[in-house]
């Protein structure tokens, strides 16, 4: 299949209106400079016979008819032939081979004849007094040689230019078109590392397009080098339970103590329960990480779902003896993906229980602040130190003595920049650390 071509197309949407206006543009040409062309020689037959008749009034009158002009027999070629009359119709001069038409009409007027084979183009008016009347004729072969010399003159020129117009305009979209070779050469001379094909030598026609492809590139870029280090973040973060998980095997097998192989095979297992974990998250936060946008977003009513998570969450408190408590305005609605958001609060109120001091509380508020919603986690533990506060939500920073992943939090910022949203880490009133999830808050109009 051949492939379409820019150059082409444009040489046939500019070339194609250029030359049929040209050509209509010598049509135009033509007809005009026969307009004028006829013009012309009318009004020199208009004279000739403005000038016979002002000789005619002045010469006595003739009673006679006279014959036909000897000075017309011999001249073959004189122009232009006239006839005079007067008004009882007598014939004062007869110089013309036409036959002489009877005096007629009140206005002067033009007419073309036949005679010999020839065109003629005859001209008829009565003097001012309308004694006298005349026929000046010339033939129209005269005026359409002329007339073919004129056109000739001018569409001969313009017809060798419409055959190298094509040529021109090829050249000139050649030329035009120089600034995408460059772009296309800029792109294929670095691909060792990102191009900026935005530069000042860049028409403005371009610079949508350099801008929209540096932008591409740019995003494309910092997602590869976020999936490395996210690859290689992962496979740091697996390696170690991975590698505890075989040692406590190999020491299960080589240990002949039934109770100290059962030690063994049990922190094998926590390993992997570990490990299972942190890959349900890696899997979650590149699922997040990966979204542009929400397309199952709806208005959710945030205190019913908070009561759903904490409600889940109770099993997983129990053993800690920690109690759940959830204060929650009514009314409170966001725009969010019911799933992501569950996982989110979800995710803090765990962070909240494995923190928190044995036989505690968690608490979990939902609140309407202006044009946001605030869902807010608190424990009673030794909280977050400053320094972490202010990193929070990097991907496997712990805390001191964590047993967790590190990725709880990054796991929510994620969800909350994809829904609009963000997380603010404070100190609690408990003493710990206190949680808060904004997202933009949704006036539902009333039923």
């Amino acid at each position: 299949m051949k492939r379409p071509s820019l150059r082409g197309r444009l040489l046939w949407l500019i070339g194609l209106p250029v030359v049929v206006l040209w050509i209509v543009a010598g049509v135009w040409l033509a007809q005009r400079t026969a307009h004028e062309t006829g013009e012309m020689f009318d009004r020199e037959l208009q004279r000739t016979a403005a000038s016979v008749l002002a000789i005619v009034v002045v010469l006595p009158d003739r009673t006679s008819k006279p014959g036909k002009s000897g000075a017309h027999r011999q001249q073959e070629d004189q122009r232009p032939e006239i006839v005079v009359r007067d008004r009882a119709g007598r014939l004062l001069l007869d110089a013309s081979t036409l036959p002489a038409a009877p005096a007629g009409g009140d206005e002067p007027h033009f007419q073309t004849v036949r005679h010999d084979g020839a065109s003629w183009r005859v001209y008829q008016r009565w003097d001012a007094t309308r004694r006298y009347w005349i026929q000046v004729a010339a033939p129209l072969h005269d005026r359409e040689q002329l007339l073919t010399a004129h056109v000739g003159a001018l569409l001969v020129p313009l017809a060798a230019l419409l055959l190298l117009l094509p040529l021109a305009i090829w050249l000139g979209l050649r030329g035009g078109l120089a600034p995408l070779r460059r772009v296309s050469r800029a792109i294929a001379a670095q691909p060792a590392r990102t191009p900026t094909l935005t530069r000042d030598d860049v028409p403005a026609e371009l610079l949508q397009l350099t801008r929209a492809l540096d932008a591409l590139v740019t995003n494309l870029d910092n997602t590869l080098a976020r999936e490395r280090r996210f690859t290689a973040d992962a496979a740091h973060e697996l390696r170690h339970p991975l590698a505890v998980a075989q040692m406590e095997l190999d020491l299960a097998a080589a240990v002949p103590d039934e109770a100290a192989r059962r030690g063994h095979l049990e922190r094998a297992g926590d390993g992997l329960v570990r490990m299972e974990r942190l890959v349900g998250q890696l899997l979650t936060l590149a699922r997040v990480e990966s979204l542009d946008e929400l397309p199952d977003a709806v208005p959710l009513d945030a205190a019913a779902l908070a009561r759903e998570v904490v409600a889940n969450a109770a099993e997983r408190a129990a053993p800690r003896a920690i109690v759940l408590t959830l204060r929650a305005d009514p009314a409170v609605t966001v725009r969010a993906s019911e799933g992501l958001l569950a996982i989110a609060l979800g995710n803090l109120v765990d962070n909240a229980i494995a923190h928190g001091r044995p036989h505690g509380e968690v608490g979990v508020t939902v609140t309407r602040c202006g044009d946001e919603v605030e869902i807010g986690v608190e424990d009673d533990g030794p909280g977050i130190p400053d320094a972490q506060a202010s990193r929070a939500g990097e991907r496997f920073l712990r805390g001191e003595g964590s047993l967790g992943s590190g990725l709880g939090l990054s796991i929510v910022k994620a969800i909350a920049v994809l829904h609009g949203g963000d997380v603010a880490i404070e100190r609690s009133a408990r003493g710990g650390a206190r949680v808060v999830l904004r997202l933009p808050a949704v006036t539902l109009a009333p039923a």
